[in-house]
């Protein structure tokens, strides 16, 4: 594997494991906002984000490498859309926040990210070849 993928591989992983962290903080602050408690105490929650994360970067990793290998329109991206799309992976635990934030995995996926992204790379060679 070229070093490039590595980094891209990298990046993703990490945007899984800051928004598995930064969702598990949100739903602990959402609980606190609206005075209720769960079954699993939200701080628990922040504790265990790490191995919560674990399956998510598992199926990222899994997802993304069949893409590449299938579908090689799929460009590789930046270093910071990488992290987006990673994050994009963690969006079902949106769910754990609350069940009607679940429509959000709708909006929040890896296939929109990649569409939002061929989109943009698409409008900038348009761009270039204007100029």
């Amino acid at each position: 594997m070229r070093l490039r993928s590595i980094n891209y591989y990298l990046l993703l992983m990490l945007g899984v494991a800051t928004a598995t962290v930064v969702l598990s903080i949100a739903r602990t602050l959402y609980y606190f906002a609206i005075d209720r408690q769960p079954e699993m105490s939200p701080m628990m929650f922040i504790l265990f984000a790490p191995i919560v994360a674990l399956p998510f970067m598992f199926i990222a990793a899994l997802a993304e490498f069949v893409a590449r290998r299938f579908l090689p329109q799929w460009k590789q991206p930046s270093r910071s859309w990488s992290f987006l799309i990673g994050a994009s992976y963690t969006s079902p635990l949106f769910g754990l926040i609350d069940t009607r934030l679940l429509v959000l995995c709708l909006l929040i996926n890896p296939v929109v990210m990649h569409v939002l992204l061929a989109r943009r790379e698409r409008a900038d060679a348009l761009d270039r070849s204007l100029s």
